[in-house]
C-alpha cells in the first residue's frame, strides 16, 4: 500500500450501516444466552475432570521449575537461556491450576487435602503468596538481574511451594 491511505472508502453508506445495527441488535440476545449457558457449562465442571486438569498443571509447574530448582541449587549448571524460558513459562501457568479446586473435586484421586476447602483464608493466602513470588521472578528478569538473584528467587518460589504442601497436600 502507499501512503495515501483513504478512511473514508472504509466507511459504510449510512443505510448499510443502518443495517448492520439492525443485524448486531438482533443478534445480541441470542449471543448473551449462548454466553450465559457456556458459563452454567464451566461451572458445572465432572469432580473427576476438575482433578484431572489441576494435575496437570501442576505437572507443567513441575516441568518447568524442576530444572529452574535444580539450577538454583547448584544439581544441574545453570543455563539462563533455560532458566528464563522456564520462568516464563510458569509464570504464564502460576494463576491456572486453582481453578481446578471445584465443588466435589475433594474426592477421588487426589493428594489434596479437606484442609483446602475447609481453610479457605490460608489457601486463598498460600496461592497469593506462590503467585507473588511467581511474579517477583518476572519482575527481576525484567530489570536483568543477575544469576545470584535469579537462584535466591527461584528458592523462594520453592519456599512457596513447600508451605502450601505442608499445610494443604497428603504425602
Amino acid at each position: 500500500m502507499n501512503g495515501n491511505f483513504n478512511r473514508a472508502a472504509f466507511i459504510l453508506p449510512e443505510k448499510e450501516n443502518h443495517n448492520m445495527k439492525k443485524l448486531f441488535l438482533r443478534s445480541l440476545p441470542v449471543a448473551l444466552l449462548g454466553a450465559m449457558m457456556m458459563t452454567g457449562t464451566a461451572q458445572a465442571v465432572d469432580p473427576e475432570d476438575a482433578i484431572e486438569y489441576r494435575q496437570g498443571v501442576f505437572k507443567a509447574f513441575s516441568w518447568n521449575f524442576g530444572p529452574m530448582a535444580g539450577m538454583a541449587q547448584g544439581e544441574i549448571p545453570f543455563n539462563e537461556e533455560m532458566f528464563l524460558e522456564r520462568a516464563d513459562q510458569l509464570a504464564r501457568l502460576a494463576d491456572m491450576p486453582w481453578q481446578g479446586f471445584t465443588e466435589g473435586s475433594d474426592l477421588g484421586e487426589t493428594d489434596a487435602m479437606m484442609e483446602v476447602w475447609e481453610d479457605q483464608e490460608t489457601w486463598e493466602q498460600k496461592i497469593a503468596d506462590f503467585e507473588e513470588e511467581v511474579s517477583r521472578m518476572t519482575a527481576l528478569i525484567d530489570e536483568g538481574a543477575d544469576e545470584m538473584q535469579l537462584r535466591r528467587q527461584a528458592g523462594e518460589i520453592g519456599q512457596s511451594c513447600k508451605a502450601c504442601h505442608d499445610s494443604f497436600r497428603a504425602d
